[in-house]
């Protein structure tokens, strides 16, 4: 075989590598919202086990649940599938539309590579901070996703650097599994991950502030941070979510969302 016959033997290998590549990551995109669909109508679906008030008293489950804090009917059929359960995210017009689990063994990074259901999966599952208490709830409940290209998991997060677009998106409909929720975007910047020793401010680490002056601190550096005034304010006694991404514009750069509840 001459030379110029292995170097198109080594380029059509190439394009059926290429074309070989293109066909799993459209395949993989496929399964992963079909699963998220699948999902969804489970979570419509009556709930065919016994009642979810027998299995919190009668079984040991990962959350503590109170009795007056019963999952939520709507919630029942998921969380009786995976207890990881902790809520649901959806907002209009977006592919984000999702499950939220919470590893309650500590390890929270078990979901940056597997699904709802615990198969691996590179697309991972959005999943909230170890150090949050849902059913408190925590002042700030913190949820993390990946930023994929295809705009799977917090990929669509991305469109909320557009003041435009933040204009015609400014609500984000979260539940946990215990109480429904309606929440408006407050805050929206770009930040990283910090070394132990930077001193600022560390919006990972604002969960559950000790006293009105801290949670009034944090929200002052948030503000400045925003790419845009949302003209959204928040007071100690709010409930916020905060939306975490991958920003690829810096070296451990993260995009973040805040929002308050208002229902």
């Amino acid at each position: 075989m001459n030379k110029n016959s292995v170097l198109r033997l080594i380029l059509i290998l190439i394009v059926i590598g290429c074309f070989g590549y293109l066909i799993w990551y459209k395949v993989n995109q496929t399964v992963t919202r079909s699963k998220a669909k699948e999902l969804s109508v489970m979570a419509d679906e009556p709930v065919k086990a016994k009642s979810a008030g027998d299995i919190l008293k009668s079984e040991t489950v990962k959350y503590q649940v109170k009795t007056e804090d019963l999952v939520l009917e709507k919630y029942k059929n998921l969380y009786l599938k995976n207890k990881n359960l902790i809520g649901w995210i959806k907002i209009d017009d977006t592919i984000i539309d999702y499950p939220v689990m919470k590893s309650i063994n500590g390890n929270g990074n078990f979901y940056l590579d597997h699904d709802y259901d615990g198969k691996e999966d590179r697309n991972g599952t959005l999943f909230m901070d170890d150090l949050c208490d849902p059913q408190g709830p925590s002042d700030n409940l913190i949820i993390y996703g990946h930023n994929m290209k295809s705009g799977q998991m917090f990929g669509d997060l991305d469109n909320y650097k557009s003041e435009s677009f933040y204009k015609s998106h400014k609500t984000v409909k979260f539940d946990t599994i215990f109480r429904e929720g309606v929440y408006e975007v407050a805050f929206v910047f770009q930040s990283k991950v910090y070394s132990e020793a930077d001193i600022t401010f560390k919006y990972y680490q604002f969960i559950e502030p000790n006293s009105a002056e801290e949670f009034d601190s944090g929200i002052r550096a948030m503000k400045e941070m925003s790419l845009y005034d949302t003209g959204v304010d928040a007071q100690y006694g709010d409930q916020l979510i905060t939306l975490s991404t991958c920003d690829y514009d810096e070296a451990n750069g993260r995009f973040v969302v805040v929002c308050k509840k208002v229902k």
